[in-house]
Order: structure tokens, then C-alpha cells, then sequence
């Protein structure tokens, strides 16, 4: 799954479900750690005051919130990839979809295959 400081709150519900259910690989950088419902109310001077109503946690107990998911493969974008007009951190996911051991299968697939080559063309 990739992710960045842009992926946060039902999007991370969702990756923490994936990692939970299946072990998912994060591709990226941390996510914004900005989960849960929110809550706001206005205050004196009118101002609005926002802000979490719930304290999303890891099935272990660890803290999500303020920490987001953190990537099991560390990879940023880089002001020469943006200037060529590549996506360096697709590229990283389409390298280690590659490696794995039904990558043969994955390969095979159309869809998929045509996206592997304008990537890494």
C-alpha cells in the first residue's frame, strides 16, 4: 500500500486493517496520524476549536494518533524524479511487487503488466 503525509483518516483505518489482517506492505513515507471521528465547537471570539474524538490504536495497544502508520520501506520523492516526471515511490512498489514469489502470476495480468512498463520505461 503506498502512503505519505497526504494518506489520513479513513485511509488510515484502512491500511491499519490491512496490516492487521494480512500483514500489508507500506510503500512511502508516515501518514499524517490525523484519525478519527472529529469534533469541533465554537468558543468565545469566534473561534472554532477541532479536534479528534477518538484515540485509534494498533490491535497490540500501540498509539496510531500523532504517530501514523509508519512505511516498512522507506522511500520519498526526489526533486530530480518530479523533474524527469517520474514517480519514485511507484517505482519502489512495482520493484518489490516484482520480487515477490507469485510475481509470475501478477506479471501475466494485462492491466498490470502495461503499468509495470510505463513506469519503469
Amino acid at each position: 500500500m503506498l502512503i505519505d503525509e497526504r494518506t489520513m483518516s479513513q485511509a488510515e483505518h484502512t491500511g491499519l486493517f490491512f496490516k492487521a489482517a494480512n500483514g500489508t506492505t507500506f510503500i512511502g513515507s508516515a501518514t499524517a496520524g490525523a484519525n478519527g471521528d472529529g469534533a469541533s465547537f465554537w468558543v468565545p471570539g469566534g473561534l472554532r476549536l477541532s479536534f479528534t474524538g477518538q484515540e485509534p490504536r494498533w490491535p497490540d495497544g500501540r498509539q496510531l494518533q500523532r504517530i501514523g502508520l509508519q512505511p516498512d520501506i522507506l522511500v520519498h520523492p526526489t526533486i530530480e524524479g518530479i523533474r524527469a516526471g517520474r514517480d519514485e515511490v511507484l517505482e519502489k512498489a512495482v520493484e518489490f511487487l516484482s520480487k515477490q514469489w507469485w510475481a509470475p502470476r501478477w506479471s501475466s495480468l494485462p492491466v498490470l503488466d502495461a503499468a509495470c512498463k510505463k513506469v519503469t520505461a
